[in-house]
């Protein structure tokens, strides 16, 4: 699950671990690029082994030199590396690392033969770094060395200098526990020097290519932020933006002393990309969104650092070239597809003219390719025929309804291809909050989740209800003060009535299920709206915000601006009064909808307090809550076992209250592991 709850650069309450590309295979032939075809299918239940598959890879990624493909696969029980060679097979790939709690990501080293991989302990989120060297022959042990020494100080990979290859930029909070700074890491002899001492508190910076920051960005108590240069030995306020307002750093040039940002600054509602004159301050747009419809989505830049394509994101994908070149390279790529997908050109190689792209569709897991503009050929990284025939899932498609005070709410639905009217209904809000649901089937951690549903006879609604992001500042800030019991739950219930209105949910077999933020969520529908659900799921949910907060290490308090003006400060006595009144655990009194709460024992963003507090107040009032908790899980579960488990007791749990349809023939390990994962709440 991944947003705005993780410090600097994740959500603080999101989505947790990404859903991987359920593809292998490879080759150079644009075969892969074809659809498939399958005979049209009767109705058969999908097993949830094959939904989520141990042999599914994602993170899919060809080495600089483009020798070789790594990408991440369950091994030993969790997601580990693997690489094979570029032109090779998949069954040919050879696996690097065998964590029994798996690995969180990777990164090609510019130097041959290397990688370097992140991983914490059991989901405790303090990420260290490891170089991995492998040998041309795979069949010889790779040698793999820690990089990093603090067991509880959580390392951010930044970037590996290009001028010397041995130095890595990293930020952490290394010399001072209340602060994160950047560092240069030597890895010949592991020191740490710390190069920049981010005592102005910035959230947001921008690196050049000597791994010094040059730009920064800090998020005021106002929910402010402050645009900072440095110029002439010293850190000069460039400018302040109004509370709620934005920017990210993309690029900076150093001849013309110009950056590249993406702001909704100076009267814009959507974030657009503008060009900054550090020597004059003056801002310009460089690019909005045609339609007005979204923020900038993705921009690829050109060799000389100007804009290439700008890319946009409302219920679907959209792409505008910038130059003619762009515009023919679009279209080559484009006819090599003829299904309905959306095209977003990751990267590109520009010395060697090659071009990344990810290939998504509501119906299959996303592909990657790269092609040559020069040779007009595709390199096929590790793709496959699906594992599921997509007449078997849900059919998905962005919708728009109108919500009870007029705004127009956008949501993804995905429903059953065999019955479409009347249905059982499974609301589905995305972490965050500050995060969105896109369409395509590799896009979040929970689209799959939403097909398993939409097989088993249930319509599944993802709205991207008052502060998401992507749509606007406006449309974001409607969110603040609006948890539980304002605009946000409103947009939830709205959706809700909508599809009852359509014919397409019946209204008595309503359930909500949400992780992170979407916990809070399932939450807050059986205490402030008791009466319209008849099922909830909180996964990884705080059952209150006062003490969500309060928490975390004092290290977060810097960052939270954003969190502070949105949801309240509880050292602020008004703000823990409103707090407690959005406060589910407050109001455990009310709650008369079938209840299960999911758990990780490490998560670090929502403890375990809050799961427990809430079921140990429904048990003393002699409510049933069902309780899964995963003592060597964080925020999302990671392991194979603990995930087939969970997503098995929801699909019980759902067709026992909802009435839809549930699997028959369960794998006896599988049962055995959930009944180990469930706790007796009357001991707590």
């Amino acid at each position: 699950m991944t947003d705005k709850f993780s410090l600097i650069k994740k959500s603080l309450i999101g989505a947790a671990v990404c859903t991987g590309l359920l593809l292998s295979g490879c080759g150079t032939t644009s075969d892969s690029a074809k659809p498939v075809e399958f005979q049209a299918a009767k109705h058969t239940l999908v097993p949830v082994e094959v939904i989520f598959d141990k042999s599914e890879i994602f993170s899919v990624s060809m080495s600089k030199d483009s020798k070789w493909i790594a990408f991440m696969k369950v091994h030993e029980g969790a997601q580990n590396l693997f690489v094979v060679p570029q032109e090779g097979a998949l069954s040919q790939a050879i696996p690097l690392t065998n964590y029994g709690d798996g690995i969180d990501g990777f990164q090609w080293s510019s130097r041959k033969n290397e990688l370097f991989v992140f991983r914490d302990f059991e989901g405790n989120e303090n990420s260290q770094i490891f170089r991995l060297n492998f040998k041309e022959e795979l069949t010889l042990p790779p040698t793999v060395e820690r990089l990093t020494p603090h067991d509880d100080v959580n390392y951010e990979f930044e970037a590996q200098l290009s001028a010397s290859p041995e130095v890595l930029v990293i930020g952490a909070n290394h010399d001072d526990k209340s602060r994160i700074d950047l560092f240069h890491l030597d890895m010949k002899t592991k020191q740490m020097t710390n190069v920049f001492e981010n005592k102005l508190g910035f959230n947001g910076q921008f690196i050049n290519d000597e791994g010094q920051t040059i730009l920064g960005s800090n998020l005021n108590r106002d929910n402010s932020s402050t645009l900072y240069k440095f110029s002439n030995g010293k850190w000069v306020e460039v400018m302040t933006t109004l509370p709620g307002e934005t920017f990210d750093f993309h690029s900076y040039d150093k001849d013309s002393n110009t950056a590249y940002i993406s702001a909704d600054i100076q009267g814009r509602d959507k974030q657009e990309l503008l060009l900054v004159d550090l020597s004059t301050d003056k801002i310009t747009t460089a690019h909005k969104d045609p339609l007005k419809q979204s923020d900038l989505h993705h921009i690829v830049f050109d060799q000389d650092g100007k804009p290439l394509i700008a890319s946009y994101y409302g219920g679907r994908l959209r792409n505008y070239p910038l130059t003619e070149t762009a515009t023919n390279v679009l279209s080559q790529i484009h006819a090599n597809f003829d299904e309905d997908v959306d095209i977003l050109v990751d990267k590109i190689d520009h010395q060697q003219n090659q071009w990344h792209i990810s290939v998504s569709s509501a119906q299959r897991p996303k592909r990657k390719f790269v092609y040559s503009a020069s040779s007009k050929q595709f390199i096929d990284l590790l793709n496959q025929k699906p594992k599921v025939d997509p007449n078997l899932l849900g059919e998905r498609k962005s919708i728009t309804y109108t919500a009870s005070d007029g705004q127009q709410i956008q949501a993804y639905l995905t429903l059953p291809r065999q019955s479409q009217v009347d249905l059982p209904l499974i609301v589905l809000p995305h972490g965050g909050p500050w995060h969105r649901d896109y369409w395509g089937y590799s896009s979040d951690y929970f689209v799959p989740f939403a097909h398993f549903f939409a097989n088993r006879g249930y319509a599944v609604l993802q709205p991207n209800f008052r502060g998401s992001l992507g749509f606007g500042k406006q449309f974001t800030m409607q969110g603040e003060r609006n948890w539980g019991t304002g605009l946000m739950q409103q947009d939830l219930t709205d959706g809700v009535h909508f599809l009852i209105e359509k014919g397409i949910v019946d209204s008595k077999r309503v359930g909500i299920m949400g992780a992170s933020y979407g916990g809070y969520a399932a939450l807050a529908g059986t205490t402030f709206t008791p009466d319209l659900y008849q099922a909830a799921i909180s996964y990884v949910g705080p059952s209150s915000l006062i003490t969500l907060v309060e928490s975390w290490p004092e290290v977060y308090r810097p960052y939270l601006g954003t969190w502070f003006k949105a949801v309240g400060d509880p050292l602020i006595e008004s703000d823990r009064v409103d707090m407690a009144s959005r406060s589910p655990i407050n109001f455990v009194d009310r709650i008369k909808t079938p209840l299960m709460l999911i758990q990780g024992a490490n998560d670090p963003r929502v403890t375990q307090i809050e799961s427990d507090n809430i079921a140990r107040e429904l048990h003393k009032t002699g409510r049933h809550v069902e309780y899964i908790l995963a003592k060597d899980e964080g925020h999302g579960f990671k392991k194979h076992t603990n995930k087939v488990a969970t997503v098995i007791a929801m699909e019980a749990f759902f067709a026992k209250h909802l009435g839809g349809t549930k699997s028959e023939n369960v794998d006896m390990k599988i049962k055995a592991h959930l009944a180990s994962l469930k706790v007796d709440t009357s001991k707590l």
